[in-house]
């Protein structure tokens, strides 16, 4: 099987790349009942909250954080973002209230058909607007949750699709909430570079569902996020990921991430760094520790540990700080279609 290799280029940043991260939480529901994998327990929810409050974390409003790190301006360390997708009944319910009572902003990338329908499981649009008066920035997640970019290598429809489902999204909540902020969040996490440079003529920040930090050298409309549900709602699994720093490397040039190519490569050139300890850094593949084809000092590649089948899957790669902590991060998803 041919494979091309991705390649990142060496890039030389100014001191403004160094500003402060900001890390930012992925939350579904916060509930007991719910599927696991996407769930919060409220006792786990609390705890987070309460957790970052005693370590000294800053609850900050995400496009407002977005923006000044994009500007490279300076700003506390120690800031976090929370999110919510999909819009679900118990994020206005259980969330909502916590949150409120504490005074702490937040994000919720709502799916809008859902609401229109009146669908059990979702907030309504009263709901949403009152939180919008209450510190919620209510944000695009698409009209119907559908798989954007899937089709996207033998539809020549999609991208008409794509967009037009994301523009309607758009109006239906300027038109119920009164505004719209120039946020997005993927469906499933999924994109390619087409939607991608689209969302960014268009002015979006984007976000992503693979794990990592938010520096200046990010990719705007390809932004991580850390899971905080499920396996992963704990304090102490959350505890390298809310002081994590991104890998020193343009994240605007890693591959697309929509491939045929069962095997996949990826090739990571890194900006020299003297804070982190690249012979220490590690890549897993789905969880599964993967060997690294170091090329020099800086230069690896990554391949998987066995042929993919159609689907999700992800590469994350962390590197400690030369003193032990935080550790640096970088993740990509791969799409499999077309097998």
């Amino acid at each position: 099987m041919n494979h091309k290799f991705f390649t990142l280029p060496l890039l030389m940043f100014t001191s403004a790349a160094n500003a402060d991260a900001l890390n930012v939480l992925i939350y579904h529901h916060v509930d007991d009942s719910t599927p696991h994998s996407t769930s919060t327990r409220v006792d786990d929810f609390i705890k987070q909250l309460d957790a970052f409050e005693q370590q000294g974390y800053e609850i900050v409003d995400l496009q407002t954080a977005v923006r000044e790190v994009q500007s490279g301006q300076e700003t506390p360390q120690k800031r976090l973002a929370l999110t919510f997708d999909d819009g679900f009944r118990s994020v206005c319910d259980t969330a909502y209230p916590i949150l409120k009572e504490r005074n702490l902003p937040f994000t919720v990338f709502v799916t809008t058909d859902p609401v229109d329908a009146n669908y059990q499981g979702y907030c309504d649009w009263e709901q949403l607007r009152e939180m919008s008066k209450n510190g919620a920035t209510i944000a695009n997640h698409t009209l119907d949750h559908a798989f954007l970019v899937r089709e996207s290598l033998q539809d020549t429809d999609w991208f008409q699709s794509a967009t037009r489902n994301i523009e309607q999204a758009q109006l239906r909540i300027e038109q119920e909430i009164g505004h719209a902020p120039m946020l997005f969040a993927y469906p499933y996490g999924e994109y390619n570079h087409e939607l991608r440079d689209w969302l960014k003529a268009q002015g979006y920040i984007a976000f992503g569902q693979q794990s990592g930090s938010i520096e200046q050298h990010s990719d705007w409309q390809a932004l991580p996020r850390f899971n905080a549900a499920g396996n992963y709602a704990s304090v102490s699994s959350l505890r390298f990921k809310t002081s994590a720093r991104a890998l020193p490397t343009d994240f605007s040039a890693l591959p697309d991430p929509v491939v045929t190519d069962a095997l996949p490569p990826l090739t990571v050139e890194l900006t020299p760094s003297d804070e982190a300890h690249y012979p220490h850094l590690q890549c897993y593949f789905n969880g599964q520790s993967v060997e690294l084809d170091w090329h020099d000092d800086t230069r690896f590649t990554v391949l998987p540990p066995k042929e993919l089948v159609n689907g999700r899957h992800r590469i994350n790669c962390t590197a400690p700080h030369r003193n032990g902590s935080p550790f640096y991060w970088l993740s990509q998803q791969w799409l499999v279609v077309n097998q």
